[in-house]
């Protein structure tokens, strides 16, 4: 993972244990860390609709965010579906 996948000033925490079961985590962002990332991501992206991220823990314990990047491979995905049907499914 390179340093341009983490995203900047967001900090998620583990519940706390007394927390309800609808609680998932704690997160804390600071503002002038993630308006720094933000906008180098917006130059960088600027189409980008969404962020997706992962929550995840390091090592040490400590919380961090993590761009998800991840994208469809479409050419598979069509394979799977023309691949899965019968001939009897074919109008033709």
């Amino acid at each position: 993972m390179s340093d341009g996948d983490l995203i900047g000033g967001i900090y998620p925490k583990l519940k706390n244990e007394k927390a309800p079961e609808f609680v998932i985590c704690k997160m804390s962002i600071n503002v002038a860390q993630f308006r720094d990332w933000m906008q180098t991501h917006l130059r960088e992206n600027p189409n980008a609709d969404w962020i997706n991220m992962d929550c995840l823990l390091s090592r040490n314990g400590k919380g961090y965010a993590k761009l998800d990047t991840w994208e469809p491979d479409v050419k598979r995905e069509v394979a799977k579906i023309v691949n899965s049907l019968n001939e009897d499914d074919i109008p033709f």
